[in-house]
């Protein structure tokens, strides 16, 4: 059992990773700019976003960060997609994704531990 609620869990958490891109993407093209600028933002922000989370924060990421570290690098990230999705949408579900975000992480952290 704590292995399927691992694995939903996991899932979920990736799904919540390509929510940020999503929203990164949004938030870029919904800049007060012109064309071209919107264009580079919406391609650009989320391009940057998923650089950062290959290089700090994914379970293979190239540099290999302590992990107080990692985990502080992981909620900056979320807490930036929760920030764009408030501007976006509104407060309330930029904090919801944060929220949601936080609740799967702790439920993956909890189900690694050994019984």
């Amino acid at each position: 059992m704590r292995t399927s609620i691992r694995a939903l869990a996991l899932l979920l958490l990736f799904l919540l990773e390509l929510a940020v891109l999503v929203i990164g993407a949004r938030w870029g093209w919904a800049l007060e700019a012109g064309l071209p600028l919107r264009l580079l933002s919406a391609v650009a922000v989320p391009l940057l976003l998923a650089a950062l989370w290959g290089v700090y924060g994914s379970p293979k990421a190239r540099i290999t960060l302590p992990l107080p570290a990692k985990y502080g690098f992981q909620a900056a990230w979320f807490v930036a997609g929760g920030a764009m999705l408030a501007a976006l949408a509104g407060p309330l579900l930029g904090g919801a994704l944060v929220a949601a975000w936080a609740a799967t992480a702790a439920l993956v952290r909890a189900t690694n531990r050994p019984t």
